[in-house]
């Protein structure tokens, strides 16, 4: 039987290129939904442009860590690994966790409590709320509705402060990813895309929020406000 092989080269580029491609997508699409007063379909979507844009960077980190070290894990491993980019919350996660001190405490546990998950399928889903394996038949009926234009526009700004980073830090660098075609999909086309989008979100800011990661400031918080 002949050995199992794990991902080509190939592959990994592409598939940090075409989640990144999507990612952009994605976000082009919640916007366009928040402007047309849609805002749990809007909420919705800037959440998966959040996890798609998780996915690609974690790609990509995972590829430049195997190429520039000791090769490619095993296939096993790699199995493991690639089974983490199914998962929505772990996406959700990774995309704090790669600069952690950047973000609100808050949203961090957020995130970490699986509270945006939840919120992304209310944005959805008409139903009750879930108590391990029963249903809450007492719980409040959950319609998107309860999704208003402030959570929209925190989580669209949050990724669109994402891009907006990455295309200031490619301009003076002259690099971010370690895909080349990942930078030349930001840089320079998206500039008036991205800059159009007058909303920052408050979630993301080193000088602001290191201090209070340091002194425990924002655990048990249910909230991204």
């Amino acid at each position: 039987m002949p050995a199992q092989k794990g991902l080509s080269v190939y592959k990994f580029k592409r598939l940090a290129v075409e989640s990144l491609k999507n990612t952009l997508r994605l976000h082009a699409d919640s916007i366009y939904l928040f402007r047309s007063g849609s805002y749990p379909s809007a909420f919705q979507l800037s959440v998966l442009a959040l996890e798609e844009f998780s996915k690609a960077k974690w790609v990509e980190h995972y590829y430049l860590s195997s190429v520039t070290n000791e090769g490619f894990p095993d296939f096993e491993f790699e199995q493991e690994w690639l089974s983490l980019l199914y998962s929505h919350p772990k996406k959700q996660y990774n995309f704090v966790a790669r600069d952690m001190f950047d973000f609100s405490p808050k949203l961090v546990r957020f995130i970490e409590d699986k509270k945006l998950e939840e919120k992304k399928q209310q944005a959805v889903y008409v139903g009750l709320e879930r108590k391990g394996k029963h249903v809450d038949t007492t719980s409040r009926i959950s319609t998107p509705g309860r999704i208003k234009e402030a959570d929209a526009k925190k989580i669209i700004s949050l990724v669109n402060q994402e891009f907006v980073d990455i295309f200031n830090t490619i301009e003076q660098c002259d690099t971010y990813f370690g895909i080349p075609e990942m930078d030349e999909l930001i840089f320079p086309d998206k500039r008036q895309f991205l800059f159009a989008w007058p909303h920052r979100s408050g979630l993301k800011s080193r000088n602001r929020f290191l201090k209070q990661h340091i002194a425990g400031v924002g655990h048990g918080a249910q909230s991204t406000d």
